[in-house]
């Protein structure tokens, strides 16, 4: 079997939920990090905020990401071939 072409939007999707939860799971270690008294230091200042503003800017890279692999492996494997895969029934 080949894959000759990966759907932009779906894989941005895909993608941007994944990043989403890794934001998530960051923020919660910043969060809980801002905890210790260094809200001074780098990220640490963020605080609770962090819960908000790496899920959102994690999604927004992911679905970029997603994008922009799609089409390239669109556009590249015209050029150079298809990823071929063998399956099991």
């Amino acid at each position: 079997m080949k894959l000759q072409r990966i759907s932009v939007l779906p894989l941005s999707r895909i993608l941007c939920v994944f990043q989403a939860l890794i934001g998530l799971v960051l923020g919660l270690i910043v969060a809980i990090g801002s905890l210790t008294g260094q809200q001074d230091e780098g990220l640490w200042s963020l605080g609770s905020w962090s819960l908000l503003v790496f899920p959102v800017v994690n999604a927004a890279l992911g679905f970029l990401t997603g994008a922009f692999f799609a089409s390239a492996y669109n556009l590249f494997s015209k050029w150079f071939g298809c990823i071929e895969f063998e399956v099991e029934s």
